[in-house]
């Protein structure tokens, strides 16, 4: 089972972390970004999304070590982004499910890609946590995300 993949970051404006899904070429080359965001609502309760746009090249970076091969060109289907969830508050990428044995019980863990914070370096964490710690966000359809095989 392969977990669904992230595309790579660059650094929109030079210090805003952002994804790029896809590469088109109007007067110069322009990319389309996803750039993470989080707001209140009207209750006051935090929303987690991204703001999507097309930017000049020129106004972001490419990252070292960063893979930008497999991002399509000009008119072909963007890259997408895994569905988000919260681990510790903080907004995840769903990657996979992936089942685990441990003394004797079994369970379910969450392989989550992080992205990071304003002001941290720019890179994904990529890590495997108990379904448990894991909250699915209302409204996001999950049915991309692959289950593994059970223990046997």
């Amino acid at each position: 089972m392969e977990p669904l993949q992230m595309p790579p970051l660059v650094l929109f404006q030079g210090n805003t972390p952002a994804f790029l899904l896809a590469w088109r070429r109007e007067e110069s080359w322009e990319g389309r970004l996803a750039i993470p965001q989080s707001s209140r609502d009207v209750r006051g309760e935090l929303v987690h999304g991204h703001n999507y746009r097309w930017a000049p090249a020129a106004d972001f970076a490419s990252l070292p070590g960063a893979d930008y091969t497999g991002v399509p060109r000009d008119g072909a289907e963007p890259l997408r982004l895994p569905p988000l969830v919260l681990y510790s508050g903080h907004p995840a990428f769903l990657l996979a499910w992936r089942p685990f044995e441990t003394d004797g019980r079994q369970g379910w863990q969450a392989s989550l890609a992080v992205p990071p914070i304003a002001g941290e370096p720019p890179e994904l964490t990529y890590l495997q946590v108990g379904a448990s710690s894991v909250t699915r966000l209302p409204e996001v359809d999950y049915s991309q995300v692959k289950r593994g095989s059970a223990v046997s």
